[in-house]
């Protein structure tokens, strides 16, 4: 490897590790029944999965998720954190490129393009609605919000619409969208396992949490990405 390009995936990759440690510790909902919290870190693997290559965007948001579990004081969920999503990084990034040049169909394409906001309304109307307690970091205060079932349909449509106009203009976003979220169900399986075996607690509880994570996360990543392919590091 060139000493030039060390040195470009070296400080991109510490760039993207600090996003997705500022992603995580931004905003957290805790969740009693598993010890652990929502937060919006996925959006920060993703967009490291975006730009950089499988084992540098491992690098960036394995460290930079479990940097966040220690500034937050949930020291029990670094190390799984570490391995959790460095592996769904690789996975999503390693996809991206692989999936990139592969063709699809206009409707597997809509299909996998409207799976994502409709998981996103009966996820976010089932355990998001009504009232919310969320803890700002860098205020140090709490919240508490009350959100309407009606406000995730809402987003599910307009997140669809994009998403449909998308898949039908341009090339490359049902696949985006799947290699994404073949990394996020990684990322679930993991943290239900780890919480189920390790930690003894009902790992159930925390599976709608951990995919409406990567459902945010998808969403994040689906609307920068056309942006960030420029930046893509081979």
């Amino acid at each position: 490897m060139r000493p030039g390009r060390r040195s470009q995936l070296v400080a991109v990759s510490a760039l993207f590790g600090a996003l997705t440690t500022l992603f995580t510790v931004v905003l957290t909902v805790y969740i009693p029944e598993t010890r652990g919290y929502f937060n919006l870190g996925e959006a920060g693997v993703y967009l490291s999965a975006v730009v950089l290559p499988p084992p540098w965007a491992a690098l960036a948001a394995g460290l930079g998720s479990a940097l966040a579990d220690v500034i937050l004081g949930y020291y029990i969920y670094a190390p799984a954190t570490l391995v959790i999503k460095a592996a769904e990084a690789f996975v999503a990034s390693l996809l991206l490129r692989r999936l990139s040049g592969a063709k699809m169909g206009k409707a597997p394409g809509l299909a996998a393009s409207l799976a994502i906001p409709s998981l996103m309304a009966i996820i976010g109307t089932t355990f998001y609605s009504g009232s919310t307690e969320v803890y700002l970091t860098p205020t140090g205060s709490t919240l508490t919000l009350s959100i309407s079932a009606l406000v995730w349909l809402a987003a599910a449509l307009t997140f669809a619409a994009y998403l449909v106009w998308a898949t039908l203009r341009e090339v490359g976003t049902p696949q985006t969208l799947l290699s994404l979220s073949a990394g996020g169900a990684l990322m679930v399986l993991g943290y239900f396992l780890y919480e189920q075996a390790v930690l003894g607690v009902a790992a159930i509880a925390e599976v709608p949490f951990n995919t409406m994570q990567v459902l945010v996360g998808v969403t994040v990543a689906s609307l920068a990405e056309k942006r960030l392919r420029t930046l893509r590091i081979s």
